[in-house]
């Protein structure tokens, strides 16, 4: 059975994950995706590991390139520049993921392509932007996460340790998939392409919106504990991990007080003021934190 996307031809020039996530995406929904690598060695995931048994095709690789075929390209070669622009004149898609005027420096610009194909979706993915003072920096997952305001909200800020997944990256290539399935829906109306620009900043920006309004509303600078009154995880007494969400309505702490046998806490004061203020709730959760760093002052006094 054919996909949503049958006929759609997609030129992917990307490595790692932000580009290639996306051009996935589209492959799965049925697109035709020619990926473009680098010579000698192809996108760089081909070479970070060896668990598969294959060489160049290690689980990063593999879980990001399904559903495609590839072409070795030298793009800084007038010969690399003649064949992709060749296979451009045909595509329906194009995604890159390089230094915001790099593929100008090449003449595989979007302004070149479309010269060519007027009704070409090109998108692109950078770090920072396309434009403004970030522009060309260097753009890696933790300094998307980090920049865009994520971080702030998955770890303390008194300790702060890194991210342990690559939020950034991911997000980066659904909110391009999003994208470009925007741009091919305005092409099936219209007839003409156009060009479609996210980077790792604005996906985390975007991710964090909500977040986000607050700060600008309130000039307050969200940290870690922020939800503690909807989710806990703790550790336990079998030693396994426990979590658990709370969203707002009371039915939910009262499922919750059912489920661990103790249907008598409904009655405490201190939870009953919690269920119907949800400053007193993550009050309640933080003075735990409170309470350990005021016992480890005392002790160094």
């Amino acid at each position: 059975m054919a996909g949503a996307l049958a006929g759609v031809k997609v030129i992917e020039v990307c490595d790692y994950i932000t580009g290639p996530l996306a051009g996935m995406m589209l492959g799965d929904l049925g697109a035709d995706v020619v990926k473009i690598e680098k010579r000698p060695h192809g996108d760089p995931f081909r070479g970070f590991d060896r668990e598969t048994g294959r060489e160049g095709y290690n689980t990063n690789f593999l879980a990001l390139n399904r559903n495609k075929q590839s072409l070795t390209l030298n793009l800084a070669s007038p010969e690399g520049q003649q064949i992709f622009l060749k296979l451009a004149d045909t595509a329906t898609v194009i995604i890159e993921n390089h230094r915001p005027g790099q593929m100008r420096r090449w003449g595989l610009d979007y302004e070149t392509v479309r010269d060519r194909n007027p009704g070409v979706v090109y998108c692109s993915i950078s770090g920072f932007g396309q434009e403004g003072p970030y522009r060309d920096l260097p753009g890696y997952d933790t300094l998307g996460v980090s920049m865009g305001g994520l971080l702030s909200l998955l770890t303390d800020l008194e300790q702060p340790k890194p991210s342990r997944f690559t939020f950034a990256d991911h997000l980066t290539g659904v909110f391009a998939c999003h994208g470009i399935l925007g741009a091919l829906y305005a092409r099936a109306t219209t007839g003409v392409g156009q060009r479609v620009e996210t980077s790792l900043l604005q996906s985390i920006v975007g991710f964090v919106s909500g977040t986000a309004a607050s700060y600008l509303a309130t000039g307050r600078v969200p940290k870690e504990g922020a939800r503690a009154n909807l989710a806990s995880a703790f550790v336990a007494q079998d030693g396994k991990p426990l979590v658990f969400h709370l969203s707002s309505p009371p039915k939910f702490w009262e499922g919750l007080t059912e489920a661990i046998g103790r249907p008598d806490l409904r009655d405490d004061p201190r939870f009953m003021a919690m269920i119907a203020d949800a400053q007193a709730r993550i009050a309640a959760a933080e003075l735990p934190k409170a309470v350990q760093s005021a016992d480890h002052l005392r002790s160094q006094a």
